[in-house]
């Protein structure tokens, strides 16, 4: 069989045979064997051929052809049983394709519709929760039923203390899996659901203040800092885009995205167009090896919602200008872009956290990273009054709720905050939703006959009246 495989090889190799007419004497064996086992359901009557075929999985129930040409008739019989044929094989690998297979031909589908770093974080959850359950992702998943699904989710979360974020990742992975293959029509029902001991997840709390942002105190200290290190370092960019995240709250990437053509002019308000992101690259070639290949700027923001314009601050515009400055003086006009190291390229992310932490533990205030400086964008604008709704579209959020739950803060310390609260309850003024009055108008008000007490009769309690017996 070797020696034939290499002479058959050789030959079409060399043209001696071609493989298109190969193909075509195959095709004409497999018409010639389906004649043969299904020529007689074509009948002839009067000078017409014909044949009708039962399929339930047809709207009417059948398929059938009537044709003066018997040619034409023996045409569509092969057809319709060489795509039969198609779909039975197609039906019985589904049959037996397994819940691992079904997620890599749903990751190969997802490569197109998500960026990398979204594929890298399904498979690093994949591989964390579910490849150590070999008998549940090795079954059929036409086979999985909702039994197999609670028990799988309840044995992740005894294995292991979970939160609930991380929970409902994890969950999302099998849960879109299941989508996919409704979509595909492999399945018309999803087995997934979750019922789980919901006290085996622990709960996402809103963190400490003094662990999200920074107070003002702290503020000035870390802006004095960075400004010293800008005198030992003059062409040194990185400190200027720590010190203007305080004044526009923009995430990390968007800022590192930033060009002087930005910059524009509304109504005689200087402001910020933000519509790019620095984003991470990953080859995801090889689903099981992802690897990521370095940084790319792309003209969309993290979401719809991100795309936006912030008021800039008159200290915002003196940053913008020092900056400006520093790629002069390197002699950097990359692009337009504001934030470049000496080189000429755009500075890293690393390079922004790892100043803003050595910034922090040199000044000595508790090290943070450069997300906190956008929460503590946030929390300022709160405590000065602006609505909730204008924050959360000034950070680009699609939810208010998100806002408020993860990015306000109190931004005092906790003396200044025990003496708002003692000046507060303490405070000789008492407020309503109605009017404001002193304690002392209060009492000049109440007059001895305010002070009498008038009673009343007690209310007796209704009583039930017994059923009297009646003698005859």
């Amino acid at each position: 069989m070797k020696e034939f495989n290499i002479d058959f090889e050789y030959a079409i190799n060399n043209d001696i045979i071609s493989i298109a007419d190969v193909l075509e004497n195959i095709e004409k064996m497999k018409r010639e064997q389906i004649l043969e086992q299904h020529g007689d359901l074509i009948k002839h009557y009067g000078n017409e051929w014909y044949f009708r075929i039962p399929d339930k999985s047809l709207k009417n129930g059948c398929f059938r052809r009537r044709s003066k040409n018997r040619e034409y008739i023996e045409n569509k019989l092969c057809d319709y049983f060489i795509e039969l044929e198609k779909r039975q094989q197609a039906d019985k690998e589904q049959n037996t394709m397994t819940l691992k297979e079904l997620f890599y031909e749903f990751m190969e589908y997802k490569k197109s519709k998500v960026s990398g770093g979204t594929i890298n974080r399904m498979m690093q959850d994949w591989k964390k929760f579910y490849e150590p359950h070999t008998e549940f992702i090795h079954k059929p998943f036409v086979e999985i039923t909702k039994i197999d699904v609670d028990n799988l989710l309840n044995d992740i979360v005894n294995e292991r203390t979970m939160k609930d974020k991380a929970f409902k990742n994890m969950c999302g992975v099998l849960k879109q899996t299941f989508e996919y293959a409704v979509n595909a029509e492999y399945i018309d029902k999803s087995p997934y659901r979750v019922e789980v001991n919901k006290k085996k997840i622990t709960p996402t709390r809103k963190k400490a203040n003094e662990k999200e942002v920074f107070t003002s105190k702290e503020r000035d200290i870390l802006i004095k800092e960075m400004e010293r290190r800008i005198q030992n370092d003059p062409l040194n960019a990185v400190p200027l885009a720590i010190m203007l995240d305080f004044e526009i709250g923009v995430r990390c990437g968007e800022l590192l995205a930033l060009k002087e053509s930005d910059i524009i002019s509304e109504n005689g308000t200087s402001k910020l167009y933000i519509h790019r992101q620095v984003v991470k690259e990953n080859n995801i070639t090889d689903l099981e090896n992802i690897k990521q290949i370095g940084w790319n700027v792309v003209d969309y923001t993290k979401s719809d919602c991100g795309e936006r314009k912030i008021p800039l601050t008159p200290k915002a515009l003196e940053y913008i200008d020092r900056i400006k400055q520093i790629n002069v003086l390197n002699g950097n006009q990359n692009k337009g872009f504001l934030f470049l190291t000496e080189d000429g390229t755009i500075i890293t992310r690393d390079a922004l956290d790892g100043q803003l932490r050595r910034g922090c533990a040199y000044a000595g205030i508790p090290i943070r990273s450069m997300h906190k400086i956008r929460k503590t964008y946030a929390s300022t604008l709160y405590q000065r009054g602006i609505s909730i709704t204008i924050i959360s579209k000034l950070l680009g959020h699609a939810d208010e709720s998100t806002t408020m739950k993860h990015y306000i803060f109190n931004l005092k310390d906790e003396t200044e905050t025990d003496s708002l609260v003692l000046n507060a309850l303490s405070s000789n003024v008492i407020t309503n939703n109605l009017t404001t009055i002193s304690r002392e108008e209060i009492s000049e008000s109440v007059t001895d006959g305010d002070n009498k007490i008038i009673s009343f009769a007690a209310i007796k309690k209704w009583k039930t009246p017994h059923k009297q017996r009646v003698s005859h």
